[in-house]
């Protein structure tokens, strides 16, 4: 076998609505996703065994687990392999540049990376059974289908890909972070809305998310976050359950201007770009 590398992108909620509650818990959604530019990466090499977690610079990444068996890259290559990494003798570095608990999807999107990169050392395709990646993480199947852009709907495991917009967008990255589960026990039926986009192009002008209220309620910071990106020209919009920021806007010019008034009034904010296509596996 030869060393294989994978970028995981980040994603974004460009719509999300609620609509109901299983018995067993878990929320019905019907969001339009789309992959951007920010990006994690991981690399697979054989002869060796174990796994490591570095930022860019080669230091260890608070918050990301770096026991396989709480990592998700790790869970999403051991579902892509059939089998245990180090029985394999497969060895996973990822490099985490997605911000953690941020609403991006950061380890959903590792966890199929991961699967995918599984799947291709075993010499097998991305066309499995997306849907059951979705006990990893419910962003997982649509990661995992390898498209730029879809409508997703049931629990997170029904994915209809759509064709993708080109768009330029800036994230807004609060010095905080959120609990996906904690922020959807927050919502209240009252929050739900009807009428989901259709497409990436409607979903843009929508912006629609669900969650927004129970993320405030949450942390009424957001509010004031909120107001500075409307100050600083751009529309503010909350991607998952938070608390990334991100507003799409005309061009990377347009972009470097926010960017940098967001900056001055002591918000960290960078600047990305809506992908067209998923990321290859790349030997």
């Amino acid at each position: 076998m030869i060393p294989l590398q994978l970028e995981a992108p980040a994603k974004l909620n460009l719509a999300l609505r609620i609509v109901g509650r299983r018995d067993d818990g878990y929320h019905e959604l019907d969001s339009i996703l789309v992959l951007i530019d920010l990006a994690d990466r991981l690399l697979l090499m054989p002869g060796c065994s174990g796994l490591r977690v570095v930022d860019p610079a080669g230091n260890p990444v608070p918050g990301v687990p770096v026991r396989p068996d709480a990592n998700l890259a790790w869970r999403g290559l051991e579902a892509g392999l059939g089998a245990s990494p180090d029985d394999a003798l497969a060895c996973l570095t990822l490099e985490k540049r997605i911000p953690v608990a941020a609403g991006l999807g950061g380890g959903s999107s590792d966890a199929a990376a991961g699967w995918r990169l599984g799947r291709r050392w075993r010499d097998a395709g991305d066309e499995g059974d997306h849907a059951a990646l979705a006990v990893i993480g419910a962003d997982v199947p649509y990661f995992a289908a390898a498209v730029a852009a879809a409508r997703v709907t049931g629990i997170g495991e029904l994915v209809a890909p759509l064709e993708p917009v080109a768009g330029t967008i800036i994230l807004v990255h609060p010095p905080f972070e959120m609990s996906t589960p904690a922020t959807f026990a927050a919502t209240r039926p009252a929050d739900w809305s009807a009428g989901a986009p259709s497409g990436v192009a409607e979903a843009l002008t929508d912006g629609v998310n669900d969650l927004l209220p129970a993320a405030r309620r949450l942390r009424p910071e957001l509010d004031d976050l909120m107001a500075l990106v409307l100050a600083a020209g751009a529309v503010p919009r909350l991607t998952g359950s938070g608390p990334t920021l991100f507003a799409v806007v005309d061009g990377p010019d347009r972009a470097a201007s926010v960017v940098s008034r967001l900056a001055r009034a002591g918000l960290r904010a960078t600047a990305s770009a809506m992908r067209a296509a998923a990321a290859s596996i790349a030997a």
